[in-house]
C-alpha cells in the first residue's frame, strides 16, 4: 500500500481578534482562539481524513502543548512514530493579533524547535519510505535540510512553497520536484516572469516543466487552479463560493492532490477533487475541517459547477 511522509513543522497557533479598532500599547477586549497548525501538519492531517495512510515528522517539546497535539494528530489516524520530543524546549508557536475586521496586525513565529530536525534523522526516515511513496517537503525547514532531502528522497517529492519569502529556498532544486502547488505569487517570484493574466501563467508552466517538475498546480484564489504537465495545461475554476475561513484552503487542496494521487485518479480529476476539498474547508470555519473525507468531499464536488479550459501545451 502506498504511503505519504510529511515532513515539516507543528505549531500551535494561538489566534487573537479585538472587537474593535486595536488600541497600541492597551488591553484590546476581543476573543482568543487555540488550534492546532503548521503547514506540514495540516496538510498531513488532511490527507489522513482523506483515508490516505500517513506518516507525519516533526519535531516537539515535551510540554503540554507539545504531547497534546501529539495525540490530537494521532487521533486523526497520522503516525509520529518518527517525530522528535526534546525535553527542555518550546513546542512550536504561533501568535497572531487581528484587527477587528480580520486583518492581521502583527503575528510572532517561534518554530526554532525545528533545528532538531537534521540530516540523521531525516536518513532514519527515508530507510523506512518505499519507492512508490510520497514524500511531502515544508519549507518552513531549513534550506540545507531540504536541499538535502531532495537531492536524497528514495521517491516522488511534493511541495507546497508555503510564501513568497520561503520559496526562494526551493532555487536550484526544482528539478527534485514531482508535484509543486504554488499560488501564483510564489510562482512569480520563483519564475521570475510578472502576473499579468492567464498567459503569463502558462508561461509560468513552461518554466517549471523546462526545470523538470512534473505536476505543476498554480493557485489564482478565486480564479480556479491552473494546472500543468507535459502535454497539458488545464485552467479548473467553480462558482464563487460563500467563504467561512480561507486560511486552509490550501492545505486541504495538497492533501487533496496527495490523496488523488493515491487513488488514482487522471490529471483533471485531480485537480476537481482537490478543489472541491477547498471548498468543503473555505465553507467550515475551521482551518482544517473536521468534517474532511472522501464521501463528504465527492457529495459536494457533485454540487459544484467545475469552468474546465483545457488545451495542449507544448513547451
Amino acid at each position: 500500500m502506498r504511503e505519504a511522509y510529511v515532513i515539516g513543522g507543528a505549531n500551535i497557533d494561538i489566534i487573537g481578534r479585538s472587537d474593535h479598532a486595536l488600541i497600541p500599547f492597551d488591553s484590546n477586549i476581543g476573543k482568543v482562539v487555540q488550534s492546532y497548525g503548521g503547514v506540514g501538519r495540516n496538510i498531513a492531517e488532511n490527507a489522513a481524513r482523506l483515508g490516505v495512510k500517513v506518516h507525519f515528522v516533526s519535531v516537539f517539546g515535551n510540554d503540554y502543548n507539545g504531547l497534546n497535539c501529539i495525540r490530537y494528530c494521532e487521533a486523526c489516524g497520522m503516525d509520529l512514530s518518527d517525530c522528535r520530543i526534546v525535553e527542555n524546549e518550546r513546542t512550536s508557536t504561533y501568535l497572531a493579533v487581528l484587527d477587528e475586521t480580520g486583518d492581521m496586525s502583527v503575528a510572532i513565529n517561534d518554530m526554532d524547535i525545528l533545528r532538531y530536525l537534521d540530516q540523521q534523522h531525516i536518513d532514519k526516515v527515508f530507510k523506512k519510505i518505499k519507492k512508490d511513496d510520497i514524500l511531502v517537503v515544508d519549507t518552513n525547514l531549513d534550506k540545507e535540510l531540504i536541499a538535502y532531502m531532495m537531492k536524497n528522497a528514495p521517491c516522488d517529492i511534493f511541495v507546497d512553497p508555503i510564501s513568497s519569502e520561503k520559496v526562494q529556498k526551493l532555487e536550484g532544486l526544482l528539478g527534485y520536484i514531482h508535484t509543486f502547488k504554488p499560488n501564483v505569487y510564489e510562482a512569480e517570484k520563483l519564475s521570475g516572469i510578472k502576473y499579468t493574466g492567464e498567459e503569463s501563467v502558462n508561461e509560468m508552466g513552461k518554466y517549471f516543466l523546462s526545470c523538470g517538475i512534473d505536476e505543476i498546480y498554480i493557485s489564482l484564489g478565486k480564479a480556479g487552479v491552473m494546472g500543468f504537465t507535459k502535454d497539458q495545461a488545464v485552467l479548473c475554476s467553480t462558482e464563487d463560493i460563500a467563504v467561512a475561513n480561507a486560511t486552509g484552503a490550501g492545505d486541504s487542496f495538497m492533501g487533496g492532490i496527495i490523496a488523488a494521487t493515491l487513488m488514482n485518479y487522471s490529471f483533471i480529476d485531480k485537480m476537481m477533487f482537490a478543489q472541491s476539498c477547498s471548498v468543503v474547508t473555505i465553507e467550515s470555519d475551521q482551518s482544517v475541517c473536521r468534517r474532511l473525507s472522501v464521501d463528504v468531499v465527492d457529495q459536494r464536488k457533485k454540487k459544484l459547477t467545475f469552468n474546465v479550459k483545457e488545451k495542449k501545451l507544448c513547451i
